[in-house]
């Protein structure tokens, strides 16, 4: 074979390729927007709650009454609770926080269960029905994985003792990074998977 013709095959296969990966890129983009969830949440149940938390829950569509309010640590939750979540005719609440407290090295692990608490007390005096979430993972891992582990389990120790129902984000999240946005904030996919398992536990 000349040498032209191995230059021109050589430059055939690199655009091959380069379609190729074009045609993957845009799939894979294609499939993330238009991502949809197995277990879609009831519209009867998304109008009836209130969903309580950070950036995380601001930044999902999901939600007909989104609480979600940027940065905020569970303190900051407790201590606007009362104002927009009680009196509003809301059914439940669905409460997902911590991951700001997790970031704060000065704030005690203990320190999320027992603001969850008192949300979950308030809740419960007013009749409504508390769900708690277990915080997402965040990627890549950082010194904070073993306190995301210690939040998580005292999320789900609280909602034990108390007779709560508990919607697990973070193991159907974990290992899927392509899930996220930043490591932290979850893409359309993220936020479809989140879906998956609420609508799993809040059925009625």
């Amino acid at each position: 074979m000349k040498q032209g013709q191995k230059i021109a095959n050589i430059q055939a296969i690199r655009v091959a390729q380069l379609l190729l990966a074009v045609l993957l890129i845009t799939t894979l983009t294609s499939c993330g927007s238009g991502y949809q969830p197995a277990f879609p949440f009831s519209n009867s149940l998304n109008n009836t709650s209130v969903f309580m938390g950070d950036s995380i829950t601001q930044g999902w569509p999901l939600p007909d009454h989104n609480e979600g309010i940027f940065g905020q640590t569970t303190a900051q939750m407790l201590a606007r609770f009362q104002v927009d979540v009680i009196g509003h005719g809301y059914k439940r609440v669905v409460i997902l926080g911590g991951t700001n407290d997790v970031a704060i090295p000065q704030v005690n692990v203990l320190d999320v269960s027992v603001n969850l608490d008192a949300m979950a007390t308030m809740a419960e005096a007013s009749g409504m029905e508390v769900v708690l979430c277990t915080l997402p993972p965040e990627f890549p891992s950082t010194n904070n994985a073993g306190r995301f582990i210690s939040v998580n389990q005292e999320i789900t120790n609280l909602a034990q003792s108390k007779h709560l129902l508990l919607v697990d984000y973070f193991t159907p999240l974990s290992g899927h990074p392509e899930f996220f946005k930043d490591g932290i904030h979850p893409n359309a996919m993220g936020y479809a998977v989140m879906e998956d398992a609420l609508s799993q536990v809040v059925t009625r």
